[in-house]
């Protein structure tokens, strides 16, 4: 559905981005993790043709069959400061027309978030705004952003259940990128790794699970609190 030849970001003197190849495929669940400031967002911004300024995009990004992306961003920033959320889904709708209609599932927004303005918004209403703005636009890739970062358990467990249905039922192609490994892996097909704006590799989430993977990647498995314990007693 996606393929991703040497996508880099660069400028005469700095490399944000050193060259990646990857592949989306329809009905999958691609992860990308990585410290802040891997690239991780970069990748998703350079995923939609938009690079920092002073910078070029390289490489190629081909969709197969003129598959649309639409970006879950990580900021509440590109929404519409002077119009109510629920007029910016309903603007959206009208802009597809028919096309909007074949999409089965929508993101559910709770509460009166449609009746507010950006402002106001907290952190956790602002993410739902946004997956609900990116699922309206009925495109067939879709890239989250860190789309749970300052959700309590259960709201980030409803949007990574969502993704996951976009998956399997909706059969887009799914890219999550995010810290929450605890959350990641239950539904992600294959992982990828960034560190300092290259690929660590592509693993699963079972090699993960197992160590059977590069010790950076195995570092973020045995971050998790849960984990602290057997890695003690490993060390011992």
């Amino acid at each position: 559905m996606l393929t991703v030849e040497g996508l880099s970001i660069q400028s005469d003197a700095v490399s944000l981005l050193s060259p990646l190849s990857f592949s989306l495929k329809q009905g999958e669940v691609l992860g990308v993790i990585g410290a802040s400031g891997s690239g991780k967002s970069l990748l998703a911004q350079a995923l939609m043709g938009q690079v920092p300024p002073g910078f070029k995009l390289g490489g190629k990004v081909i969709s197969q069959q003129g598959a649309r992306r639409a970006l879950a961003a990580q900021s509440a920033s590109v929404l519409d400061p002077l119009r109510l959320i629920g007029s910016q889904l309903r603007y959206a709708a009208q802009r597809l027309g028919k096309r909007a209609s074949t999409r089965r599932h929508y993101f559910k927004l709770g509460g009166n978030i449609t009746e507010r303005y950006r402002h106001q918004l907290s952190g956790g209403m602002a993410k739902r705004a946004l997956m609900a703005q990116a699922c309206w636009q009925s495109s067939e890739i879709m890239i989250a952003d860190e789309p749970c970062c300052g959700l309590d358990v259960e709201a980030a467990l409803a949007i990574y259940q969502h993704l996951a249905m976009l998956a399997r039922d909706e059969q887009l192609g799914v890219m999550v990128i995010s810290h929450n490994l605890r959350q990641l892996l239950p539904i992600a097909d294959r992982v990828l790794v960034l560190r300092d704006g290259r690929a660590v590799e592509m693993t699963t989430p079972a090699h993960i699970r197992a160590g059977a993977c590069d010790e950076y990647t195995h570092r973020f498995w045995t971050a998790l609190p849960e984990h602290w314990e057997s890695e003690r007693v490993a060390v011992a």
